[in-house]
């Protein structure tokens, strides 16, 4: 039998085989919002104007108001911030309860907002652990080796350069095996992350707000900020971006930093001043840097652009977590979410805990 309360979407799964959506639509009620030309939202204000359409038109029908609304994944650069100014809409009249969203991070979310509506918000917190990790992985490999300048030379049949012009010629790249990996932010993907760098031979450091249990560790050590800072060959950036944590990497920390430091980010761009940044690559004080992610993203630093250091800067457009198969477990997340919340239940994956 079909809930009689209703759910609205943004688009619809991409990745979920289509007889387990099916399965979840015959047990309740969705109306999706289209993301396909010509008749699809395609930014942020065209989104907004089809949620508030989408209300008023149950509300003149003299049908109930939504009770939940999903995006999927692939989205924050169109439509993000999903808050207030996108989504009252939906709360007014004791409507929505229920949000979700695909990701791990939720920066870009009003949670306090839908906190103080009685609203949960769901994120999707292990689908992109193992991608993510990987990649943070793959990017410590591709800033110790000089990944960038080897392909840069060989595309440009420089080879190896000139090693009679200083600075013009590639590296020896750098074994991990018995580095210092320092961790900032021990979570779900730092832990994976140390797992599989210790696999490489790699010591493991980490810094958190508080010390995780040692059980929970993953071989890890614990250290001050500053001895991470001061003892870091590799240092890696896993932790969620808050107001705590912006600009966590400036110029005083580059400043207590070893000299030929390398630096990866898989987390939010604006942990890292991506200015003192470009200034430690300029003074030598970072070697090379691996940026999945970038303080104002898809805008670029032009400094890291600048090829007198570009060839020592690893870039990818915020894709270590992007998988189909990361994709698919986190579209998964959100339907187990919007299920335990239509159940009268609290969703396992709930980031807040409003009063409702």
């Amino acid at each position: 039998m079909t809930d009689d309360r209703f759910i609205l979407a943004l688009s619809e799964p991409a990745f979920l085989p289509a007889f387990e959506y099916e399965s979840f639509r015959t047990r309740y009620n969705i109306d999706s919002i289209p993301r396909i030309p010509p008749h699809g939202v395609s930014d942020r204000s065209s989104l907004a104007r089809a949620i508030s359409e989408a209300v008023a038109t149950r509300a003149a029908t003299g049908k109930s108001p939504y009770v939940a609304f999903v995006w999927f994944f692939d989205v924050s650069a169109m439509f993000s911030p999903f808050d207030e100014t996108m989504l009252s809409p939906l709360t007014e009249n004791g409507g929505c309860r229920f949000f979700s969203g695909g990701g791990a991070g939720y920066d870009d979310v009003g949670v306090e907002w839908m906190t103080n509506q009685g609203a949960y918000y769901c994120n999707t917190p292990t689908a992109i652990t193992v991608p993510t990790a990987n990649g943070a992985l793959m990017l410590i490999l591709a800033a110790t080796r000089a990944i960038s300048q080897c392909d840069m030379y060989t595309r440009a049949g420089k080879w190896r350069g000139d090693a009679s012009v200083p600075g013009d010629f590639v590296p020896y790249g750098q074994d991990i095996e018995g580095l210092t990996l320092g961790i900032i932010g021990l979570g779900s993907i730092g832990k994976a992350l140390s797992v599989r760098a210790q696999a490489c031979g790699m010591k493991i450091i980490y810094y958190n707000r508080r010390p995780v249990p040692e059980s929970e560790a993953t071989g890890a050590t614990y250290v001050s900020m500053d001895e991470l800072l001061a003892t870091s060959d590799v240092i890696s950036v896993n932790c969620p971006l808050t107001p705590a944590t912006r600009h966590l990497l400036g110029p005083a920390e580059f400043d207590k930093m070893k000299t030929g430091v390398f630096i990866v980010n898989t987390a939010r761009g604006a942990i890292i001043d991506e200015e003192a940044l470009v200034q430690a690559l300029k003074s030598g004080k970072v070697a090379r840097v691996g940026l999945d992610v970038f303080e104002r993203e898809p805008i670029i630093h032009p400094g890291l652009l600048d090829p007198s250091l570009a060839y020592r800067v690893t870039l990818q457009p915020h894709t270590t977590g992007r998988t189909d198969r990361s994709f698919l477990n986190g579209e998964r997340q959100i339907l187990k979410s919007l299920e335990e919340f239509m159940r009268g239940e609290k969703p396992e994956y709930a980031v807040n805990d409003p009063k409702v």
